[in-house]
């Protein structure tokens, strides 16, 4: 009878459905590589002054069923950021540095601990590089042996390499994916960003799935 036949289709349907979205969640996020673009801010201080740091950047994801490699570099545009660094020679003991536009290169290994049809949680933990492009002490000094002491203080504290923790979400559909996540990192002593030991960094942006990250047997 057409009802019946109707009927038996329809179970059929909803059975094959979830095997179909498995499917598609497997071709489109697992084992694929995703390349992102991302904007962002960076909320951070010195042992001056607390800052807002505008970000861009790029990131690589690859992907497994519960896990993956995250990859990651970033530029900060900012100018006239201050903080000081120890300088014996002035008469308050510390020399005032100028700072602009920073970059950071970070990795991280990923999990991620739950699924949809659409959205995928995730969770990282690795490091990151970062480095102040441009820090200048500001002001002269009396002799030239002071004037290299404080350069040579500014140059150690300019890089530093950061433990970071990530959490976000990515909204998919098909190749294409929106994502949101926010990292912490710790910055430790002795780094020109280093007034609250710690940094905050909060970005969104677009991937795109360019394909498996395994190779097919031939």
């Amino acid at each position: 009878m057409p009802t019946i036949r109707s009927l038996v289709t329809g179970l059929a349907l909803v059975t094959l459905l979830p095997a179909v979205v498995a499917a598609q969640e497997r071709t489109q996020f697992e084992n694929s590589w995703f390349w992102g673009a991302k904007g962002g801010v960076m909320s951070a201080s010195t042992n001056i002054e607390s800052v807002a740091v505008p970000l861009a950047g790029a990131d690589w994801l690859i992907t497994r069923s519960r896990g993956g490699l995250y990859l990651s570099l970033e530029q900060g545009f900012f100018d006239d950021v201050r903080a000081t660094v120890p300088d014996a020679s002035s008469g308050t003991g510390d020399r005032e540095v100028q700072m602009k536009n920073f970059s950071r290169a970070s990795f991280a290994m990923m999990a991620f601990p739950g699924k949809s049809p659409f959205l995928r949680p995730y969770a990282g933990v690795g490091a990151a590089l970062n480095l102040i492009r441009s820090a200048q002490p500001v002001g002269t000094f009396a002799t030239p042996d002071a004037e290299a002491a404080v350069e040579a203080a500014i140059e150690d504290q300019r890089t530093r390499t950061s433990l970071l923790l990530m959490g976000g979400v990515q909204a998919q559909y098909s190749r294409v994916a929106l994502f949101g996540q926010v990292t912490w990192m710790a910055t430790g002593s002795d780094y020109l960003f280093s007034g609250d030991d710690q940094s905050w960094i909060l970005e969104a942006g677009l991937r795109v799935n360019v394909g498996s990250a395994i190779d097919k047997m031939r």
